[in-house]
């Protein structure tokens, strides 16, 4: 390795070590070289890395007086005051004497010299029977807490009793010194490498005093990451494009919408099924005022009640509810007469309760349009759809379909791995909708599974990967930018 791919920083370390001469103790880093600990550190990391110093690690164990340790250090182990206490009196002491002599140690001093058997209770007089005994554990015990005061050696068992009684503690430290290897001394007295020249170095000649670290020219650049459109997204662009070109107009409408234009105004019955709970989002708010929209409640009520021949319930229209289908959007606009030829479309979000899997989502994006004129036909409808289809590179199928608010109705499929799936529904609006809507020229209608769209297009099997938050998976998408 070149002293040039070297920053001064780690020169200068191997530097430090290479005039200390032995291994550094990183703890004493600051004293010894005067460099901060942390910053040796990760400087020996990247070093060891290049194989010029070794990092050694260990682990010690180091035993520590407590402060209850250091209290009995002063004052005398409990059983040792005892011990004196009966040498003092011939051996011999009444429990109520030891008692008040010892205070708060008098339990832990009779527990500890009755266990090892030093003395015996007797009619409320304590006994010394093994006079040499308690000596000798007291100056054991004492002797130890005296020792690892001073940081000397102590046998493992008499750390282990004072341990268990808590006058000792014992922590593992780790320990790391950092060892400078031949090829790191070879390189101790290089000279410092910097990247680029500046005035003050030329003006100066400090220039002397380093070497200008060489550029490999051949060097890829580094791999740069810059924000992109999500491809689902831009297919949806894509998709507004797409209708534009084809000469329609873009609108939009609420999400939180009435039954009026969800349902009614599109000649769904009121007892229909897809209305039922398992269909639909009912948020939690009031039902809405239809004041303003006297006309057309006037026109579904008739229709509603002459055409399917029940009593229409203007409070069942009134409530509000998570829109199930955008044709609620293109039923507004065409309820506000615009005069003919008529081509409006809207992209978004509908919601319905369905069980989420491959090809079903409780919240999804719908293509919703619709296009006429008096001489209007189920021809024309079809053929705008086929173009559509081509436009987009893809192969649509049509079969005959049946929906509450169009007729005659077609549905399309789209090829989706290797089967062909339902991606849209379509046909001509009936003529209780156009009244209701109060029209008099014929209109094509069609709602499209955008979802469903995209993975015909995209070549995927599961609408949930539209969503997926896999970086890789999502880059792999070429897009527009």
């Amino acid at each position: 390795m070149a002293a040039e791919q070297l920053s001064p920083s780690e020169l200068e370390l191997l530097k430090k070590l290479a005039s200390l001469g032995e291994p550094l103790d990183l703890e004493k880093s600051e004293e010894l070289i005067g460099m901060p600990a942390s910053s040796a550190a990760s400087l020996a990391s990247l070093l060891e890395a290049k194989g010029l110093v070794k990092v050694d690690r260990r682990t010690a164990t180091k035993i520590l007086l407590t402060e209850r340790g250091e209290e009995v250090l002063r004052n005398g182990l409990p059983e040792e005051r005892l011990l004196k206490l009966l040498e003092a009196n011939n051996g011999s002491v009444t429990v109520d004497l030891a008692r008040s002599s010892l205070g708060n140690d008098f339990n832990i001093a009779v527990g500890v010299a009755m266990k090892a058997g030093y003395i015996k209770i007797v009619n409320g007089v304590i006994t010394l029977i093994d006079h040499e005994g308690f000596k000798a554990s007291v100056i054991n015990l004492k002797g130890g807490l005296r020792s690892i005061k001073e940081g000397g050696l102590v046998s493992e068992k008499i750390v282990d009793v004072l341990k268990g009684r808590g006058l000792v503690k014992v922590e593992q430290k780790s320990l790391i010194s950092i060892r400078l290897l031949p090829q790191g001394l070879s390189l101790a007295s290089a000279k410092p490498s910097i990247a680029k020249l500046s005035h003050e170095l030329i003006a100066t000649g400090k220039w002397r005093e380093y070497t200008l670290r060489p550029y490999d020219v051949s060097a890829e650049p580094p791999l740069r990451m810059p924000a992109r459109k999500h491809f689902f997204a831009e297919f949806i662009e894509e998709l507004k494009d797409l209708m534009k070109e084809m000469g329609f107009v873009e609108v939009s409408g609420p999400l939180v919408e009435l039954e009026l234009f969800n349902f009614d105004a599109l000649f769904q019955p009121q007892d229909h099924p897809a209305r039922e709970m398992h269909d639909t989002f009912w948020p939690d708010l009031p039902p809405a005022d239809l004041s303003d929209y006297a006309d057309i409640v006037a026109r579904v009520r008739y229709e509603h009640e002459h055409g399917w021949g029940y009593q229409w319930d203007e409070g069942v229209a009134s409530r509000r509810i998570l829109r199930s289908q955008t044709t609620a959007v293109t039923i507004r606009v065409l309820a506000s007469r615009p005069r003919p030829p008529i081509r409006f479309f809207t992209i978004d979000k509908v919601f319905r309760a369905d069980p989420v899997d491959a090809t079903h989502l409780s919240d999804f994006h719908q293509l919703d349009g619709i296009m006429g004129w008096e001489d209007f036909t189920f021809r024309d409808l079809l053929g705008f759809l086929s173009e559509f289809g081509k436009r987009l590179g893809l192969e649509l199928k049509f079969k005959p379909a049946y929906f509450p608010f169009t007729e005659p109705s077609v549905e399309g499929y789209a090829r989706i791995g290797s089967s062909m799936v339902e991606v849209f529904g379509a046909g001509l609006f009936r003529p209780e909708v156009l009244r209701i809507a109060g029209v008099d020229y014929q209109v094509g209608a069609w709602g499209m599974g955008v979802e469903r769209l995209a993975l015909a297009r995209f070549g995927l099997h599961d609408v949930r990967d539209l969503y997926s938050k896999d970086y890789d998976f999502l880059r792999s998408f070429k897009v527009k930018v």
